[in-house]
Formats: structure tokens, sequence, C-alpha cells
């Protein structure tokens, strides 16, 4: 009876050993699959921060410009548009560089990065005759979206503002 029990020893440590590899394992998949949900969430929600403050900073620039300095570039691309402000100093340039996949703001020649990991950027002016001057038509809306992140690291939302410049439209 000795020997019988012996054997049925080397059994329980491997039937144990086994179930705990199997425990073990299904631990570390839920603890892998909710670390890496939690890493996902958090890049989401700080890049669509970013993405809400840039868009924010855009219509600040823009509600309040008074003329383009030059004609907006709104061709992919790299697209642009310069123009001066009721309210804020200098020359300035809201520019997508395609090539670092960046948003700029260009205030007096300096460029100043927005944002970061921008793809399908688009740059729309909508004109419109807003004062019944038929000999010139003002700028009803400029529209601005993009999508934030880079191929697989994309967050599914895509943004954009409308903005209704205040400054374009002179009485007559």
């Amino acid at each position: 009876m000795m020997q019988h029990s012996r054997g049925l020893a080397l059994i329980e440590l491997i039937s144990v050993i086994v179930l705990v590899g199997i425990i073990a394992s299904f631990t570390g998949f839920f603890l892998y699959t909710g670390i890496n949900g939690y890493m996902n969430a958090k890049t989401n929600a700080e890049g669509s921060l970013n993405a809400q403050m840039a868009l924010d900073r855009i219509s600040l620039e823009l509600k309040d410009l008074n003329y383009f300095t030059s004609s907006p570039d709104t061709t992919p691309p790299d697209l642009s548009i310069s123009f001066n402000s009721e309210t804020l100093a200098g020359t300035r340039m809201i520019r997508y560089n395609a090539a670092s996949d960046t948003i700029f703001i260009n205030i007096d020649g300096t460029d100043y990065r927005l944002l970061e990991d921008v793809s399908s950027f688009s740059l729309a002016v909508t004109p419109m005759d807003l004062n019944n001057d038929p000999s010139e038509d003002e700028v009803a809306t400029i529209e601005v979206g993009f999508q934030l992140g880079i191929g697989d690291n994309q967050i599914g939302k895509e943004f954009k503002t409308k903005v209704f410049p205040r400054h374009m439209v002179t009485n007559r």
C-alpha cells in the first residue's frame, strides 16, 4: 500500500501544477486585456482632449479675421490659410504640413506646433454674397476637419469645426 500512495502523490502534484498553470494563464490574459483596454481609453481620451483644444484654438483664430493676406490654399496635401485678425496681433497663418502630419499656427513668420499625428486634414472656405454687393463675395464659413492618429493608432472620430468669421462683411 505504501507504493500506491507515492504514485498517487506524484499524479496529484502534476495535476495541481497543470491546474495552477491554466489558472495563471487565464489570469494573465484577463489582466493583459484590462490593462490594454485602460491604456487605449487613456490614449483616446488624451488625444480627443488635444484635438478639441486645437479646434477651439483654430476657431478663436478664425472667428475674428479681417481679411486674407493671401488666397487660402485648400488643395491637398499641404493646406493653409493666411489672415489678419481684428483682435489678435500680427499676420497669422493656420497651416497643415502633410510630411510631418502636423498642424501649425504661424504668427509673424514663427511656427508654433498646434497638433501632431493628424491625418485626413481638410480646409474649406465657403464664399457667399452676404451684403447684397454682387461685385464681391464675402466668406460665409470656414470648415476645418481632421482625423487624429496615424495607421492603427487612429481615434475613430473625425474632429470638425465650422467657423463663421465676424468681421468679413462690410455694410453697404
